[in-house]
Parts: structure tokens; sequence; C-alpha cells
């Protein structure tokens, strides 16, 4: 199995500590593999460990159903057992009453627990409730471009990064192929299964159709603002009529599932958040071009979205930047400091480096400024701003 040491490190730190370790994350981005990871992790901790490991997704675990199911199997599985115990639940949410279980697991000390999940809302309202500070969330992304190299045992070239920004990083697309048309069939194949299990069925949407428009029309507007009214409008347009109520309601399930980043936009001189025309960003940009279809005129999206991707794997909150009439891409955020971050396709001449420039030369303050586009050769300075290839930004976790 390969590592992916963003998450393994941040689960380290919480190995046999009396927390719930909560893996959420979209379907298919390498959730299970990381609890098996983190098994592999405690057996070295502690040989003698007791690992109960329940999966969801298989059928050998069907009757566990409810919370009282999985506090019985836990017990069964722990009883008279001396030393270090663990319970590792995989679609934890498939279980009724899970976190009241989950509860009185760590409130007996019989297991270290970890769980993952599909969808953040679930998570976020019920732990939340009833667990109130006795967990951690570790929100799991696909994989960034260095962890897509380190999987497909390539080295950094143009043509390794342009496959990336094609298939994106589903962890799965490393054992099928690497032609696009069959990775496609089968990041369609994981789409489906997102919007039917995690959407459809969770939330009883009867109107399917306008499900599925509504995700094509901001995957295909991915980088521009965007308001439920707008998109209401458009919807109806194409004759699928709609409230804007509705649209906030569905692009709610689509952020919750982690398809879609909403992006909100921050007035920088303000110090406010402003409360219209958010952006929205795929979860994956692979999964972007397998259901619109890969375009080569998108290259500038397919750069935004692997580089807010990449920010929000390495743990930064992402916003827009918004200093008086002008914008910035992305505002990262992390431990209290910020990098503001303009992205750019190509900028062969002086008048569109300027004009990608002048953004960033606006902002007042002290945090550091980047630049970055696919030019292969450039002047790394401009008046405070770092200009910086796209893949050695990507790849240097100091950029």
């Amino acid at each position: 199995m390969h590592s992916r040491n963003i998450y393994t490190e941040r689960l380290g730190k919480f190995a046999f500590k009396p927390v719930i370790k909560v893996l959420t994350g979209m379907r298919r981005v390498g959730k299970s593999m990381l609890l098996r990871l983190q098994a592999e992790e405690l057996r070295r901790l502690e040989p003698k460990v007791t690992i109960l490991e329940i999966d969801k997704e298989s059928m050998d675990w069907d009757d566990v159903r409810t919370g009282a199911d999985l506090n019985r199997a836990a017990k069964k599985a722990f009883a008279g057992r001396k030393g270090a115990s663990a319970l590792m639940v995989d679609e934890v949410q498939e279980i009724a009453d899970w976190e009241r279980a989950v509860a009185s697991i760590l409130k007996s000390g019989a297991a270290d627990i970890y769980v993952t999940g599909s969808n953040a809302r679930i998570f976020s309202t019920e732990l939340s409730d009833r667990l109130s500070g006795r967990h951690v969330e570790i929100p799991v992304y696909p994989l960034t471009y260095a962890e897509f190299l380190a999987f497909s045992g390539s080295a950094d070239s143009e043509g390794e990064f342009a496959r990336f920004l094609r298939q994106g990083g589903m962890p799965g697309v490393h054992g099928i192929s690497t032609e696009d048309g069959t990775v496609f069939d089968y990041l369609r194949a994981v789409a489906d299964t997102v919007v039917l299990k995690d959407v459809v069925s969770r939330h009883e949407v009867r109107n399917v159709r306008l499900l599925g428009s509504l995700l094509r029309f901001v995957l295909d507007t991915s980088g521009s603002p965007l308001s439920a009214k707008r998109i209401a409008d458009y919807l109806k347009s194409r004759g699928i009529g709609t409230s804007v109520d509705t649209v906030l309601e569905y692009l709610g399930y689509f952020v919750d599932a982690r398809v879609l980043h909403r992006v909100r936009r921050h007035d920088l001189r303000g110090k406010k958040i402003l409360e219209v025309n958010d952006k929205f960003y795929a979860g994956d940009g692979g999964i972007r071009n397998a259901i619109l279809g890969h375009r080569a005129q998108d290259v500038s999206i397919q750069l935004e979205t692997a580089v807010c991707n990449h920010l929000f794997a390495e743990g930064y909150s992402v916003e827009v930047g918004k200093w008086g009439d002008y914008e910035v891409d992305f505002v990262a955020t992390k431990d209290g400091v910020r990098k503001h971050i303009q992205v750019a396709y190509l900028l062969p001449e002086p008048a569109t480096l300027e004009r990608e420039l002048r953004s960033l030369r606006a902002i007042g303050d002290q945090y550091p400024r980047l630049l970055v586009s696919m030019d292969p050769h450039f002047r790394e300075d401009h008046d405070g701003v770092r200009w910086m290839n796209v893949r050695d930004f990507l790849l240097n976790e100091d950029a």
C-alpha cells in the first residue's frame, strides 16, 4: 500500500488517545486504505493489539445495522482481552444511531476508535451534538500531485502533470489504467455512486434531472462567481423549473458529499466574509473532466482546481480574496498565517503578466503573495510577488 503521509502523520498524533478519530471525504478517496495503514501502525506500536475492523460496504457486516449492534460487536470482540484494543468502522453513517454507540465505547475506555464517513454534514452535526469535544475530524482529499506521482511510480514531467490535470487524484485510477477513456469510465461510475448513494438516497431527492443539470452547470462554471438565482435562472432557461431555495439545498448536498468545494469571498480590507457570489470548484478535477468531457480550452480552470484541492489537502482554509476592485484567486490560511495566490495558464506578454500581478500588488498587508503559472522561465520576484511554476508550487510544501 502507498503511504499518504499528510494523513498518517495526523492520525499518528492521536494513536491510542481517548478521542474518536473521524476520517471524512468523498467516496473512493482513500479513507479505507488509510484505516488499513493505521491498523498496521497500531500493530507496530502494540504488537498484541486487538483490532475490530468493520466495513459497512461488505456483506460480512450486514448484521451490524444499529448502534446497539455495533456496541454488542465491540463488547464481544474485546471481552476478556488484555492490552490495547481498537475499533475501526468504515462508512459508519450506514449504521443507525452509530454516534451513540461510539460515544459509549469511548466512555468505557474499551478501544481506540476510528471511523470513516462520506457526508460532512452528518458528521459535523451529530459529532458536535453527541460527542462535544471528544473527537477530531481529519478530512481526506484526492491525491495531491506529489501523491499522484508516488502512486503512479513516475517522475515529475510535463506529460505526467498533463495526465494529472486530465485524470485527477482519485487513488483507484492507479489500479485501472493510464488511458483516459478507461479512467473516465471509472470516474463516471464513482460520480454516479456518490450522487446516488450520498445525495439522492440519503436526502430522498425526487428531481434527479434537476440535480444532475445543476451539478453539470456548476462544474462547467467552476471558478466563476455564482449566485443561487443565477443558477435557478439558467435551469429555467433549459426548461427545468426550480426555486432559489432548492438550488441552495442541492448545492449544500454536493458540498457535504465533497463533490464540490464552496469557496467564500473574503473582503480583505473590510475583514469580513461576503455572503454573495461564492465560487465552486470540483472536489476532483478528473471527475469534472469525466462528467463534462475533457476540453483543452479548460486548462486554466483545471490549474485553479488543482491548486484549490492542493491547498485543502495541505490543511488550509481557502477563500477568494477581494481588495477594493481587485480579486485574488485564493487566500489560503493555516495556523494564523495566510498567503495570497493568483493562478494563470501562460503569461507570455508583459501586459498579460501585469494584469495578473495587479491584484496581488493591490493587497495592503504583509502576507506572502504568489503568482503561479505554467511558464517555464520567469523572474522570481516582482515587487514582492513571487512568480513560480505551478508544478514547483504543487511539489514544494514550503511554497
